[in-house]
């Protein structure tokens, strides 16, 4: 009973880290103009652009049936995109075509651009290289104070392709699909309002163009990991200790209690021990600890437990494979 009790009152806390970025992508030597379009399509499965979920419960947002969300956030995706590419010396002239010039295209699967269509956008803008945000799908999430049991938790998913083009051949030359999750919660907001729906898509979008446009460069970037705090007194020293930077106090505690017995508990404790893995750049630790919380979690069958232990899951995954990508002998 008291597992259940503080499992229900679970703080989701942010923790800021700093991770290498590295380089996956190279744009063709002297590629001066760059065109940034919307592509327009949407997959036949992607029926919730008018809806978003209050803690369990799925509803259709009225007050902004009439708003252009798509064009909202598209618009907002790339500019940020270009942003970074400028502010990252990658190129700093970019094209922007309108964000509803393609006519919207639903179906089951997405085929490149024509060629001789890509041409005929690139041409009169003397654009050398199309980027495509080919498809982009979000999905707000609220959790208020009363259904969280914490504070009140905000979210948006979204994926997105994208593809870059060549301009005179209008053959594809590249395509990235991305997944990502942004979070806002009442402790990091202090006076600020919590945003809303369309104003939290948008904000997610620049966030999805940011991330995509940092795959040109290499660097470190901040960004930001969830650290799971039940109203227990040893988790919340943990989670002082780890704001502290003493990473070693707070995990000598999660791993008293990532053992299976301790039910729950065992799975935010599994968690934290991976984001520790992972600021500590031991990710190989970091995948098998994310993978036996996910486990657990899946006998608990805690939507929202499950939803952000899998999400880390998809994080951790990736960037192992990132990698050992990079870590591989070039092919001569």
């Amino acid at each position: 009973m008291m597992v259940m009790l503080m499992s229900s009152c679970t703080v989701y806390q942010t923790v800021p880290i700093e991770v290498m970025q590295l380089e996956e992508i190279k744009l063709p030597e002297g590629v001066k103009r760059i065109g940034w379009l919307y592509r327009n399509f949407k997959y036949t499965e992607d029926t919730l652009q008018h809806y978003f979920r209050a803690g369990d419960v799925l509803r259709k947002d009225l007050a902004n049936r009439k708003t252009d969300i798509d064009s909202i956030a598209a618009s907002a995706c790339l500019a940020a995109a270009a942003r970074s590419f400028s502010a990252n010396g990658v190129n700093g002239n970019p094209v922007f075509f309108p964000a509803d010039m393609m006519p919207r295209i639903t179906g089951e699967k997405l085929s490149p651009i024509p060629d001789r269509l890509i041409r005929k956008i690139a041409q009169p803008a003397q654009a050398e290289l199309i980027i495509a945000l080919e498809t982009l799908s979000w999905f707000y999430s609220h959790f208020p104070e009363d259904i969280s049991g914490g504070e009140d938790f905000r979210q948006v998913e979204i994926t997105g392709v994208w593809a870059i083009y060549d301009a005179e051949t209008g053959a594809i030359k590249e395509t990235r699909s991305m997944v990502d999750t942004v979070y806002w919660q009442g402790s990091e907001a202090g006076q600020e309002e919590l945003p809303p729906r369309v104003p939290a898509i948008e904000m997610a979008a620049e966030y999805f163009g940011e991330s995509f446009a940092k795959k040109f460069s290499s660097g470190w970037v901040q960004t930001d990991r969830i650290m799971m705090v039940p109203p227990l007194e040893e988790f919340r020293l943990a989670a002082e200790l780890a704001s502290k930077e003493e990473w070693d106090g707070a995990r000598e505690i999660w791993e008293r209690y990532a053992a299976g017995r301790f039910g729950k508990l065992a799975i935010t404790a599994r968690y934290n021990l991976a984001l520790d893995a992972e600021i500590h750049d031991r990710y190989e630790d970091a995948v098998d600890m994310i993978v036996s919380a996910s486990e657990l979690a899946a006998e608990y069958k805690n939507r929202k437990e499950m939803d952000i232990v899998n999400r880390y899951r998809k994080i951790l995954v990736a960037r192992l494979e990132e990698i050992r990508r990079s870590e591989k002998p070039a092919t001569p």
